[in-house]
């Protein structure tokens, strides 16, 4: 990766974050999947030990979107001067090896074919192989039965590494990435490799052909056609490769104007209705401490609701309202706002990318799993004193990304997150049933707690939740 230059300037004893998109050479989006990281705050750049250390959070991994941050505590630490940092990147081990990444069992093509059985053809074969001719009626009958059917699939290539190649065809087949070609082997071979390929992480074109010989008969039984491959990962080329990809300067200034964080307000939980939602009496689930709110209304609120209220469905409109209103929820937040996203279970009730990608335009990493639970209890894991012991919930997702709140007693899923962003709190959960329909008075105070408190350290059991993905 390209190293980027980037200078800064932090007021000690106050909240701090900066967002970085980092694109290649060609201005596309760097995809930072797999990847882990490490920003240090140094006198001099040889200095042995560190001044402080950044928090770095994979905003949006797929668009490269990485965020540093510094809490109060951290950066009145850290005396006035100059200093230098670095944002060290880890590439990812990826699986130890056998992983498969894609099978002609996703060949989907319109005139596709599977699901046939021919006793002449290895178990190979048999499980993976599709077809360009229709296995009923004669081949004769077919637009150019003998011909060569070429189709192409774009693959996510998740890993960089070795990828192995296994390809069988009826009679004749080839599989090429990145204008390397492989010859399939005879169909009722057993020995089905034909080759490795190294690649970079991320999307490429798996371009297949299968050809048939013409032969005495005229039944698809007795002269069958297909082609099945399989592409598994293997072993990385650089796995553990460390690079620099952000340097540069940071001055810090001395904390001479009291830092103000609003913490009294008119009003608690406001809720801002997109997508047909709604806290009123004409939905499904009436609040009765929720009040319906509109943008401009915002700064009354002590935590303002997004997200789903009463019912299922997609999310459009909130994730439109999130990008043409980000300054003004950016605003709100380094007041020492709290904006709490509200989920919903899925993917039957909540699609499960309309959410994330809500959650991303709020600038949180915190993301849904895209699962559902029964209805359960979950249990304060936090440290926080001031949340509430227990919550109820109805069906619910589940999270990662963020600071763990809450953990499901039974099916051991992170139920709420939260993640603090400069002076404010993004506050995640997962359902709009039961103690979220109605939030009571204590589960406020905890809320705004997290905006002055600390960052909790909350004691996961689970192992369904990746603080960082």
């Amino acid at each position: 990766m390209a190293v980027y230059v980037n200078n800064i300037s932090i007021n000690s004893g106050e909240n701090f974050y900066r967002d970085f998109y980092l694109d290649d050479v060609n201005g596309n989006s760097i995809d930072l999947t797999g990847y882990t990281g490490k920003s240090e705050v140094r006198k001099h750049p040889e200095s042995v030990g560190a001044a402080t250390t950044f928090s770095l959070t994979f905003v949006e991994r797929p668009n490269g979107r990485i965020r540093l941050s510094l809490s109060d505590q951290q950066s009145r630490k850290v005396k006035p001067g100059r200093y230098c940092y670095d944002v060290m990147f880890t590439e990812g081990q990826g699986p130890s090896s056998n992983a498969g990444v894609w099978s002609t069992l996703e060949a989907n093509n319109s005139g596709s074919y599977r699901g046939f059985t021919i006793n002449a053809w290895s178990s190979f074969m048999n499980t993976y192989a599709y077809s360009r001719v229709p296995q009923s009626g004669l081949l004769s009958s077919q637009s150019d039965p003998y011909g060569v059917k070429t189709d192409s699939y774009v693959v996510n290539f998740p890993y960089t590494g070795a990828y192995q190649i296994e390809a069988a065809a009826d009679n004749v087949g080839t599989v090429t990435i990145n204008n390397t070609t492989f010859n399939a082997v005879n169909y009722n071979d057993t020995n089905v490799g034909v080759g490795s390929i190294s690649l970079e992480k991320g999307n490429h074109t798996v371009t297949l052909t299968q050809q048939n010989t013409q032969s005495g008969t005229d039944n698809f039984a007795d002269n069958p056609v297909g082609i099945a491959v399989s592409i598994t990962y293997i072993g990385g080329t650089a796995p553990g490769k460390k690079s620099i990809v952000i340097e540069g300067n940071i001055l810090v200034s001395p904390d001479i104007t009291p830092q103000c964080i609003r913490t009294n307000y008119t009003y608690k939980f406001g809720f801002i209705p997109n997508d047909s939602q709604t806290v009123t009496s004409s939905g499904n689930f009436q609040s009765s401490t929720v009040d319906e709110i509109s943008l401009s209304q915002i700064n009354d609120y002590g935590v303002v609701i997004l997200g789903y209220a009463d019912r299922c469905g997609g999310m459009t409109e909130n994730i439109s309202f999130i990008q043409n209103n980000i300054t003004t929820l950016e605003q709100y937040l380094a007041n020492g706002g709290v904006i709490w996203f509200r989920g919903e279970h899925g993917p039957s009730c909540a699609p499960t990318q309309p959410q994330n990608d809500a959650l991303a335009a709020l600038g949180t990493n915190i993301r849904v799993r895209g699962v559902s639970h029964a209805p359960n209890n979950t249990t304060n894991i936090s440290g926080s004193t001031v949340l509430p012991t227990t919550l109820n919930h109805s069906a619910t997702n589940g999270l990662d990304g963020g600071i763990a709140l809450y953990e499901s007693s039974s099916n051991g899923f992170v139920t709420v997150a939260y993640q603090k962003i400069g002076n404010g709190v993004i506050f995640v959960n997962a359902d709009v049933n039961a103690d979220f329909t109605s939030p009571s008075d204590e589960l406020y105070d905890g809320i705004r707690d997290l905006v002055t408190a600390a960052e909790y350290t909350p004691t996961v059991t689970t192992t369904h939740y990746d603080p960082n993905p």
